[in-house]
């Protein structure tokens, strides 16, 4: 039922996961994950504004978003190819960590941390348009 009830609640656009405002970035080893969680929450970032997803859960919720996606939005929307780039990612067991960074200087602070770090992929997810950092 928690399960249910996360899902309903995360940021959805065209049925499927689409944070808006958010960048997230994918990580090959959880330890990296946890290291730019604490960099980002001793930096100032409040707790709630940066969410964990295991791989499990992102190849669980992407697949399920991808199956139950509009034959037309599959067609004509980025948010396909991004969930296709998600259940890639998350089947070589990488973590992903979702944050807030609302403008492009929010963005680029998030990403210097993250270059630091290493990751593997980013993108981030705006009004109309999902870039690739």
């Amino acid at each position: 039922m928690a399960e249910e009830s996360e899902k309903a609640q995360a940021p959805r656009q065209f049925g499927i996961f689409y944070p808006r405002g958010y960048v997230v970035i994918a990580f090959e080893k959880q330890a990296e994950a946890d290291q730019m969680r604490r960099l980002l929450i001793d930096g100032g970032y409040d707790e709630n504004d940066i969410k964990s997803l295991s791989s499990e859960q992102v190849l669980q919720g992407a697949s399920d978003d991808l199956r139950e996606l509009s034959p037309l939005i599959k067609a004509l929307g980025d948010e396909a190819l991004m969930a296709k780039s998600h259940v890639a990612s998350a089947a070589k067991g990488h973590t992903f960590l979702v944050a807030y960074a609302p403008s492009d200087l929010d963005t680029e602070r998030l990403m210097n941390v993250a270059r630091r770090v290493g990751y593997a992929k980013a993108q981030k997810y705006d009004r109309f348009t999902v870039s690739e950092l």
